[in-house]
């Protein structure tokens, strides 16, 4: 297999900082790989493109990858690699290059594993500097991706400080908030070393001593419970959740959930646009949609057969005098998201 691969130093310098570059395009590659050379601490032992590197990272062995958050024929490319790379070489430390600061792309960055983000607006000695600071295991990034990461951890529900939770374990609390955060049974399973049998069982016992029924139950009692405890710059739960509370939902098949997920995508808002998942959730939600409409009538029907003529005349009127309010419920309310300004996810997604 031919490797889209540039040697740009000898392999055999000792004790300097071994580094592979995937910018967006072959050109900007070759420009930060001219900057680094300058230093002797440095040596940059391959540039990649977007589909060699995976490939690189295991032929080099690199201290420091430096990765375009986007490549020119995929926006999210640079994000999908780091994610990789972390999970599968974690001794790697990541940088990831952004065109400007923006809040959920910074996030983004660091829950897939960078150390460190730059800003392709900051000089090039900054450059130089970050690279340098992260191959020492420490963290880069400006005050502002700092703020943005405070926003994003306390936006991530927590039984921290909450009266109620008090009555769990210590166990109970670790499970309690991974179901909350949107893991699933297995993954929930896998990072505290379980069976997801145990994690059932765990859940259900959860699930009793809050009085709650399910995840969704639970992510709001958090996050009322947080919101309670002292201000903080986020949605309460009667003005919408974050996209994560929807996108589980959508996962448990709520159909109205899979609306907001694919108007969510749609938008570009609280979240990345794509337009492949936009077309999925809103089909997804539209396939719910016809089943619940289709066991809604088989259940009218039933209850129809047990029923007074003279009730069943009575609700139809009732529910004939309110269609606009039904109208507007179904056009402008989900679960309190107001979907003429869907933009509201935004100040909750992280």
């Amino acid at each position: 297999m031919h490797l889209d691969v540039i040697d740009v130093g000898s392999l055999a310098a000792k004790g300097r900082i071994r580094i592979i570059i995937a910018d967006r395009n072959r050109m900007g590659s070759q420009l930060l790989a001219e900057s680094l050379a300058r230093d002797d601490r440095f040596e940059v032992v391959a540039l990649a493109g977007p589909h060699d590197l995976p490939f690189v990272v295991i032929a080099r062995e690199p201290d420091v990858a430096v990765i375009s958050a986007e490549f020119d024929s995929d926006a999210r490319k640079g994000i999908q690699l780091a994610r990789s790379i972390n999970l599968h070489h974690p001794s790697i430390y990541l940088v990831i290059l952004h065109e400007t600061s923006q809040r959920e792309a910074v996030v983004a960055s660091f829950r897939n594993g960078a150390r460190g983000v730059f800003c392709r607006t900051e000089p090039i000695s900054e450059f130089i500097e970050c690279v340098e600071r992260v191959s020492r295991g420490q963290i880069w990034a400006s005050n502002t991706e700092i703020g943005f990461l405070l926003e994003a951890l306390q936006s991530i529900p927590s039984c921290d400080g909450i009266d109620k939770v008090r009555g769990l374990s210590k166990r109970e609390v670790s499970v309690a908030e991974a179901a909350a955060q949107g893991f699933t049974n297995k993954q929930i399973a896998d990072q505290l070393g379980l069976s997801e049998h145990t994690i059932k069982n765990y859940l259900a016992r959860i699930f009793e001593k809050l009085s709650v029924s399910n995840r969704i139950e639970l992510l709001f009692l958090l996050e009322h419970s947080q919101l309670q405890g002292g201000p903080k710059e986020t949605v309460p739960s009667n003005q919408g959740g974050s996209i994560e509370t929807y996108l589980q939902a959508a996962e448990d098949g709520l159909a109205v959930a899979q609306f907001a997920v694919g108007m969510a995508y749609l938008e570009g808002c609280g979240i990345e646009k794509d337009e492949h998942s936009a077309y999925f959730w809103l089909r997804r939600g539209e396939q719910s949609s016809v089943e619940m409409l289709r066991h809604s009538r088989s259940l009218i029907e039933k209850l129809k057969s047990g029923m007074k003529s003279e009730d069943i005349d009575d609700l139809e009127r009732r529910i004939a005098a309110r269609p606009m309010v039904e109208r507007k419920f179904a056009k402008k309310e989900l679960f309190g998201l107001d979907l003429t300004n869907v933009k509201l996810l935004s100040r909750r997604a992280g």
